[in-house]
């Protein structure tokens, strides 16, 4: 573009009134024409030592508009970068944010240096490498950690969160910024789900304007699917019941989440599920499920485990589901499978109980 350009004007300018807002246009028009325009070698290493020039500018004004200027270039020399690194907070900053050359060697130097403004101005890189994330945790503060959380393009490695949370089990702050981060591994959102419930709450009553009976079943629904995932990714019987102990351990192994996970056709952990809140051996808890015509069984074992009666259908209609698809249905395919169970179970009415269409509602969403 043609204002882009340095003119005989500009120098005459220069060379007469060499106050710092000129010497920033100069600069900003050098690195323009340096990024942007089809340049020679000699114009390349002329632009370079107009910018190594600028560079030792006593006004910091100038070397703010040329890192300013630069910030978006493809690459630059390394003594150039090395100048801008070193320089004040404000020089540096939108430089070390958004120039898109800096190597894992250089971010590491840079988070060494005892600078919040250029740690953070790094932890807000577009898609920082997961080396990087683990790195900030690792060795810089709190408020350089939080700013990385809530950078949406950094990678975060599922052990890094575990770090976070290792780290900060008491901070608010991590915690809220957790919670607001688009995505997050389903392990962290278990084991950060109860002490969230309170917080997470008050975020949905206030952002969506919910009523605080709907705003706590949202609660417990997510904390109940991500639980669900965790077991889902579980393949042998000693970690789904290693899962389910820690639930039944800590007063989480709830109905309404033992139901949801025969809905789902999770066996295993509805199962083992049954075994600890009744106090029945696992092989007796499978032979009484899966016996044919012994409902009555079924229902003493369901009132032993205290799932209450209201449930009773949701369970028996979901067992007898289950049984017809089993060998038909990829259990690795959950989706599907719940699509099935719902199909069945919008045409299928139990021999023994009749389905309302409450009944039908809350089972499908448990499903769902």
């Amino acid at each position: 573009m043609e204002t882009n350009k340095l003119t005989k004007q500009d120098i005459r300018i220069l060379a007469e009134d060499p106050k710092p807002a000129n010497k920033a246009i100069i600069a900003q028009k050098v690195s323009n024409y340096y990024k942007n325009s089809p340049i020679s070698s000699l114009g390349i290493n002329l632009a370079e030592d107009i910018f190594r020039i600028m560079l030792k500018d006593a006004e910091e004004k100038v070397r703010q508009a040329l890192s300013e200027s630069l910030k978006n270039c493809k690459s630059l020399p390394k003594d150039i970068i090395n100048s801008i690194i070193n320089d004040s907070d404000n020089v540096a900053s939108p430089f070390l944010q958004h120039y898109p050359n800096l190597s894992n060697e250089d971010i590491v130097r840079i988070l060494n240096i005892p600078s919040i403004a250029k740690q953070k101005a790094v932890a807000l890189r577009l898609n920082l490498p997961p080396e990087i994330s683990q790195y900030i945790v690792d060795k810089c503060p709190e408020e350089i950690v939080s700013t990385l959380i809530s950078n949406e393009t950094a990678n975060i490695s599922e052990q890094t969160y575990a770090a976070i949370l290792q780290k900060y089990k008491q901070s608010t702050k991590i915690k809220e910024r957790l919670v607001m981060r688009t995505e997050l591994p389903t392990s962290v959102i278990e084991k950060i789900a109860n002490t969230l419930s309170e917080e997470l709450k008050k975020r949905l009553i206030l952002s969506h304007n919910m009523p605080v009976d709907l705003a706590s079943d949202i609660i417990e629904d997510v904390k109940e699917k991500a639980t669900l995932k965790i077991s889902e990714d579980y393949s042998s019987d000693k970690q789904i019941e290693e899962l389910v102990h820690q639930l039944y351990s800590s007063n989480r192994l709830t109905p309404n989440l033992v139901v949801r996970s025969i809905c789902m056709g999770d066996l295993k952990f509805f199962e083992y599920s049954i075994v600890y809140l009744s106090n029945t051996p696992i092989l007796e808890v499978r032979k009484t499920l899966f016996t044919p015509s012994a409902d009555f069984m079924v229902r003493n074992l369901l009132r032993k485990a205290f799932i209450p009666k209201s449930m009773f259908p949701a369970v028996f209609s979901a067992l007898k589901v289950i049984k017809e698809i089993h060998f038909d249905c990829c259990k690795s395919n959950r989706k599907n499978f719940a699509h099935k169970v719902i199909e069945r179970i919008l045409s299928y009415t139990p021999n023994n109980d009749e389905l309302s269409e409450d009944d039908i509602r809350y089972l499908v969403s448990k499903i769902s």
